[in-house]
């Protein structure tokens, strides 16, 4: 089927000949359009000719009015002078948050032409309360006018004096935006002046949805004989009037219209889309994923079936899939053009740049933590550098590096690095209080010791990459430079924001010859397929969110005395790409995510209802399917995970070792009945999860530091008041929380990494610490009327038991961690185990007698920690006096009681949780110790019974939070 370019070329060469398409002009929606028209022209050529002109509307504006284009950052800069003037009292800081939606909604005015007088008139602050106040029946409207009500409309009153002056200063500096050049052009054409370069014919090509001032441009080039315009319009969608996709073309279309665009019959309205026989397949799927694996399959056994010189889109409604594609496309490698650009937040410089941030915000009293300067270094990009340098000093740098900085030291100084003499962390060395163009000049001068260092044989994606993060830097840098001082934040918005605006192109020998696109939908314009696969069909996609980003609310934007473009408009002109995209198309097929309750996804496309209650109905040619799919395993052999693992002989005997150096233990008891898998990685093979050093704290830090403030407050009553804790003055402690917070993260920071605290989430866990603190230091002294005394503070307790295996004694270490001992009245001893969670009597209740409860499947470890603490400590006191630790020695055994409790920080109305371990009442102390070690008999053959093998859990729940579930293929 003949295209739409192809068809244009055609009509261009009938009417013009090739010697006369020198003087004439095309103008088109988008560059891409112009490069495939040329091709098309080029392939009709008879003979060698000279091209006509083949402009974007932006370049036809710019070229008809001598404009320059002024780039983005200098109109910040421009428009921030500007609105300084205006109001002196305006800081950069906060400008840069709205500037460019300032900017963006200045573009806006211009290309519809809107009067910036009356319409920042209407936002004005008596406007806008006198149109509200007769929106809601209000009659004295003035009486809001409040100092609050000034301050929300100051900005809007200061908005029509920056335009003016904006656009004066562009004007004495010969540049312009966009908006700008459009509104002069229209301005020009209605006082007379011509164009500043003649043509024979200006056709206008391709377009949809014009903006006012695109259609003033239009209409009056064709009043004058100058223009023709060429339109791509279907029928299917312009006669029906409730069709979206239709909406601007109905009225171009029109000869009756006012808004007729057109110079004699209106050039072309086919019925494609209502008469062409099409295929088209609609395929719901589990995830994203599973659509890059639908369209590979699917142009594979196109190009089987029909040959790789069919012209093949592949359309990404959800452009972050290009990764996934990139992945698995490259089999299609001769015949493939990606037009779609690879964002550069996903490559190594952003990532590294993003490092540089992270660590000088670290920077303070003239180091940074040394972990998050290793984690620079390590970068893959500093590595490249590491490897450059080692060459050059012949000798391994980053051994030296690490070498230096692998001592128990947290925190490094800048005079320590700069010691080392490495010429690209001494561009790491800011202080971040300086101004930023300074700040900036470090950052460019980093990226370009990369630059310098990457090998020019292998110049990849990631080096390009690093070049443009450069590139960007120095237009910054001559954008800001000998302007007013930003600030560090400011400067940080900027710059991250350019970055993120960044694409990398996929460059290859001419991209017009090729036929499979990996394309975004505004792409297409102007272009055809033979095949078509669209990705990611689904509301949010395509089409995109209803966010609005602009200063002009929505009421106003939507007055037809302004008529701006809101998402409704955006919606059709999407809807006008997707249609178009489908008219020559013979097969199409269309993939949609199913949404469900654990994803963010939502509902399929309204575009595929379209097409399933509406398109059908139209055309009888479509066949219309909507396939449910398999995906069959591959036959190649791989490597199931165990489910379960024998206990051999050899395997008894490393349980045995297990059971002498590591013990049992409350958790590891448990863990053996939730998950025996969980207890042969985490005990037999001693696996540990590798945690990955995060900016904000988990709950296991959380937990530590509370511990640790409390070990703190322990130790000192020890030392001060000799354990005494009625001679505590608690209200000091109170008021002191905040230092023992302090020096609690200062402590365990070389165990679990540096934590900022008077930022983000951390500030948040700091105050929720605090609060646990101080309401645990309000109530507690209140909890009884005898006196304590505190005799060991994080302590350890530990005993041997034999156990008999066969004809054998297995020793069995029993080991417990005390968080804090004490002595309540005479003869209470309590071991006390603080618990950040929330803990109820419940979790402690015995029910029929405490030997079934502590042997059950459905054990409770907080009880089974209160029966270890008792049994370790009677174990202890069971010795002569001088063989116990020293500060059990003087404790009197026979009148001694043993309480095991635990504090539940987020039950603290339950003071202390205990609860009357013993297996039968009054039982004597060595009776207890006797049946406790036949309890623990009882794990010890549990344990190593060959007929329960260690087998993974079948509550998948339990596998959530699991640090194995990765080995055991449990990710859920």
């Amino acid at each position: 089927m003949k295209s739409f370019l192809r068809k244009t070329a055609e009509h261009l060469i009938a009417q013009h000949g090739f010697d006369e398409l020198r003087e004439v002009a095309i103008v088109m929606p988008s560059q891409r359009g112009t490069l495939y028209l040329k091709t098309q022209l080029a392939q009709l050529g008879e003979r060698p000719f000279i091209s006509p002109k083949v402009m974007t509307i932006e370049e036809f504006a710019l070229q008809m009015t001598n404009s320059e284009l002024i780039d983005p950052i200098t109109l910040l800069m421009e428009a921030f002078a500007c609105f300084k003037e205006v109001d002196a009292k305006v800081d950069f800081d906060r400008f840069v948050s709205w500037g460019q939606l300032m900017l963006k909604d200045f573009d806006l005015l211009d290309l519809y032409l809107v009067d910036p007088v009356q319409l920042f008139s209407f936002l004005s602050e008596a406007k806008s309360l006198e149109r509200w106040g007769q929106e809601y029946g209000e009659e004295h409207p003035e009486k809001f006018i409040t100092e609050n009500t000034k301050a929300y409309f100051k900005l809007y009153d200061h908005l029509l004096e920056v335009y003016i002056r904006l656009k004066s200063r562009l004007e004495s500096l010969g540049l312009v935006y966009r908006g700008m050049a459009y509104r002069n052009l229209v301005e020009n054409l209605e006082k007379g002046i011509p164009l500043a370069k003649n043509f024979k014919k200006i056709y206008f090509v391709g377009f949809n949805a014009l903006s006012k001032a695109e259609e003033d441009i239009i209409r009056t080039l064709l009043k004058q004989g100058v223009a023709e315009t060429l339109w791509d319009a279907d029928e299917y969608y312009v006669k029906n009037k409730f069709h979206r996709a239709g909406n601007w073309l109905r009225n171009y279309s029109h000869p009756a219209s006012q808004d007729y665009l057109s110079r004699g019959p209106f050039l072309w309205m086919e019925k494609h889309l209502l008469e062409d026989p099409k295929k088209v397949q609609i395929i719901g799927l589990a995830n994203p994923s599973a659509q890059v694996y639908v369209a590979i399959e699917a142009i594979r056994k196109w190009a089987y079936t029909y040959g790789d010189q069919e012209q093949v889109a592949l359309v990404l409604g959800d452009e972050s899939l290009l990764d996934q594609v990139t992945q698995y496309i490259g089999e299609f490698k001769d015949r493939l053009n990606i037009t779609m650009g690879f964002s550069i937040k996903k490559t190594q410089i952003f990532s590294l740049i993003n490092l540089w941030w992270d660590l000088t915000k670290r920077g303070a009293d003239g180091r940074y933590p040394t972990s998050h300067l290793m984690k620079l270094w390590q970068h893959p990009l500093v590595q490249v550098y590491a490897q450059y340098w080692s060459k050059h000093q012949h000798k391994d740098v980053h051994q030296f590096l690490v070498s230096k900085l692998a001592s128990d030291s947290l925190y490094v100084s800048f005079d320590s690095i700069k010691e080392m003499n490495i010429p690209i962390l001494n561009h790491v060395l800011v202080q971040v209080d300086g101004d930023f163009s300074e700040i900036l000049g470090h950052i460019k001068r980093f990226i370009h010791q990369i630059m310098l260092a990457y090998p020019r044989n292998i110049w990849d994606e990631q080096a390009q990459a690093v070049q443009q993060a450069f590139d960007v830097c120095e237009t910054l840098e001559k954008a800001i430079f000998d302007r007013f001082p930003i600030s560090y934040a400011s400067g940080k918005i900027l710059l991250m924001q350019l970055l993120q605006q960044q694409k990398l192109t996929f460059e290859g020998p001419d991209h017009s010859s090729r036929t499979l696109h990996v394309m975004g939908l505004l792409e297409t314009r102007t272009l055809d397929f033979d095949r078509v696969i669209v990705l990611s069909l689904n509301e949010g996609s395509l089409p995109g969110t209803r966010k609005r980003e602009s200063l002009i609310p929505t009421d106003i934007a939507n007055m037809s005395y302004f008529s701006l473009p809101t998402f409704t408009q955006a919606d059709a002109v999407t809807s006008y790409h997707f249609y178009r995209l489908l008219q020559r198309a013979q097969e199409v097929i269309l993939c949609y995510v199913q949404p469900s309750e654990k994803s963010s996804i939502k509902e399929m496309s309204r575009f595929i209802k379209q097409i399933l209650f509406d398109w059908k109905k139209k055309n009888p040619k479509l066949i219309l399917e909507e396939p449910i799919l398999e995906f069959v395993k591959s036959d190649k052999k791989q490597e199931e995970p165990a489910t379960s693992i024998e206990k051999t002989g050899e395997m008894r005997q490393k349980i045995k070792e297990v059971l002498l150096k590591r013990g049992l233990s409350a958790s590891s008891v448990s863990m053996l009945v939730t998950c025996s898998m969980k207890y042969y990685f985490s005990q037999i093979v001693g696996l540990r999860d590798d945690k990955q050093s995060d900016d904000d704290m988990g709950a296991d830090v959380f937990g530590t530091w509370i511990h640790k403030v409390l070990e703190l407050l322990d130790t000192e009553i020890q030392e001060q008041h000799a354990g005494r804790m009625e001679l505590v003055d608690w209200n000091d402690k109170i008021l002191h929380l905040d230092d023992y917070l302090n020096r609690a993260i200062r402590e365990i920071e070389k165990e679990k990494g540096v934590f900022e605290l008077e930022k983000g989430f951390n500030y948040v866990l700091k105050e929720v610490a605090k609060t646990i603190l101080e309401n645990y230091l309000m109530v507690s002294p209140q909890w009884v009327n005898e006196p304590i005394e505190l005799l060991e503070v994080e302590g350890s307790l530990e005993t041997q038991v034999g156990i008999p295996i066969d004809e054998e004694i297995w020793p069995v270490k029993i080991k417990g961690r005390v968080d804090r001992l004490d002595r309540l009245g005479a003869n209470t001893l309590r071991i006390i185990d603080y618990k950040t969670g929330k803990v109820e009597q419940k979790d402690l209740k015995i029910g029929d007698d405490l030997m079934s409860e502590l042997t059950s499947e459905d054990i409770k470890e907080k009880l089974f920690q209160l029966w270890l603490y008792k049994f370790l400590l009677g174990k202890e006191l069971s010795k002569p006096q001088e063989e116990r630790v020293d500060y059990l020695k003087n404790i009197h055994t026979p009148s001694a009681r043993i309480q095991p409790g635990i504090i539940s920080f987020r039950n603290l109305s339950a003071t202390v949780l205990t609860e009357k371990i013993e297996f039968r009442e009054n039982q004597p102390l060595a009776d207890f110790l006797n049946e406790s070690e036949q309890l623990i008999a009882h794990w010890v053959h549990r344990l190593i019974d060959p007929s329960e093998p260690f087998e993974k859990t079948a509550n998948l729940e339990d596998c959530q939070y699991c640090d194995f579930k990765g080995i055991c293929h449990r990710e859920v």
